[in-house]
């Protein structure tokens, strides 16, 4: 986990963009990574699964990690290179 940084938390489908795109926009290809364990960003006591993604656009592959903290509401990281 040393190289994701938290970016977000929100509701599945809410707009959140990573670099001005629309994660949710586009299919997530589950990366060949290990998923890793994370603190829920307001409830630190609670560990979530998180799983590294990409997505293609026309003119990008981006990569994050995301990760269904409740129902509906995801958490999302970003590689700390893109930060």
């Amino acid at each position: 986990m040393d190289s994701w940084q938290y970016h977000d938390i929100g509701f599945e489908s809410q707009t959140k963009k990573i670099n001005g795109i629309n994660i949710w926009k586009y299919p997530w290809i589950e990366l060949d990574e290990p998923s890793f364990e994370v603190p829920h960003p307001q409830y630190p006591d609670q560990r979530h699964k998180i799983t590294p993604y990409f997505i293609k656009t026309k003119c990008k592959t981006l990569t994050f990690a995301a990760g269904e903290v409740s129902n509906c509401v995801w958490c999302i990281y970003v590689a700390e290179s893109i930060t």
